[in-house]
């Protein structure tokens, strides 16, 4: 039987703070000769639609396992009360090629993109920072709170959503889940973004939230919203004057929007805007970068899914013949 872990058998199962874990143990040896992460696919759906539906498929030789997500992206479902992200991953074997195991793809992408941006800030952001700002309301903004969280010790936490409904009810919510944090709500996203140590974009916006001006002299950005070559969350005064770190080169030179925007503004190509890949930064363990302005451009991959999934499946089965 192939079993199929959802929402609450994921959790159960794993925790924020062992995803981190399971991302540096990943990209401590994610190196091109141990891993293939062809780029996503998408199918792009006509009017009224504004859906789209994308494929990530992965193998990670270490681990003997491939696998794939397919996940639907439909950025109006919070006006429904639905996630904007569904779908499903399916893990394979690379012996025979047989399924082992079907996950949830909403609460392994929730959790493995905080997880791996938390990873980033260990290595990139100031080690006494305490403050960090969150632009957007929705899941991730959740998530990348918890997982920050787990790596500095933040007290105030400065808050953008463009929806006041759901800015007044996030704040509610994780002002009771973090009693000790100080919630403050901007009425901009630069407010917010001038006032922290660690800056979160986790929005849908196609033109830039926030650019260079005010911003702290060694801020830490985890840009993770904008994952299409049209859209982005920064504008390029910032990718052009920050270390730029990228969880894969052939991804974020193809598909991140800050890059491809800013390397045409100056008339380059996106390679030469990034420092480091995430792999070089864990696997050399490079903290470097943490007195300078820095940016995770975040696309997130489909290896980070596959490393999350075959640590869930294994747990899974030591609870079962244990």
């Amino acid at each position: 039987m192939v079993h199929y872990f959802d929402h609450n058998k994921i959790h159960e199962l794993i925790s924020m703070k062992e995803c981190i874990e399971v991302m540096r143990a990943l990209f401590k040896i994610a190196s091109d000769e141990n891993i293939l992460n062809p780029l996503r696919s998408k199918m792009e759906l006509p009017e009224p639609s504004n859906g789209i539906m994308g494929l990530m498929p992965a193998y990670f030789k270490p681990y003997n396992v491939m696998g794939v997500k397919i996940l639907s992206i439909f950025p109006g479902n919070h006006r429904k009360g639905l996630s904007s992200h569904q779908g499903i991953f399916h893990l394979f074997e690379t012996e025979t090629g047989q399924l082992l195991a079907n996950f949830d793809a909403h609460t392994m992408t929730e959790m493995r993109t905080a997880a791996v941006s938390a990873l980033v800030t260990d290595y990139t952001a100031i080690p006494n920072a305490e403050s960090l700002g969150i632009l957007g309301t929705g899941t991730q903004a959740y998530s990348h709170l918890h997982a920050i969280t787990l790596v500095r010790e933040v007290k105030t936490v400065f808050v953008y959503g463009r929806n006041q409904e759901n800015l007044n009810s996030f704040i509610q919510k994780v002002s009771g889940l973090y009693p000790s944090i100080t919630f403050t709500k901007c009425s901009t996203a630069q407010e917010a973004a001038n006032a922290s140590d660690i800056v979160c974009t986790v929005t849908g916006a196609k033109s830039p939230l926030i650019s260079q001006k005010g911003m702290r002299s060694h801020v830490h950005i985890n840009a993770v919203g904008a994952w299409d070559p049209n859209h982005t969350e920064l504008a390029s005064d910032i990718v052009l004057n920050s270390a730029v770190i990228v969880d894969n080169y052939n991804a974020a030179e193809q598909q991140k929007g800050e890059l491809i925007l800013a390397a045409n503004e100056i008339e380059t190509a996106p390679k030469d805007l990034i420092e480091k890949s995430l792999y070089e930064l864990v696997s050399q363990n490079n903290c470097s970068y943490q007195n300078k302005p820095s940016i995770f451009a975040s696309l997130g991959l489909a290896i980070e899914d596959l490393a999350f999934a075959y640590t869930v499946y294994t747990k899974f089965n030591k609870k079962q013949t244990a």
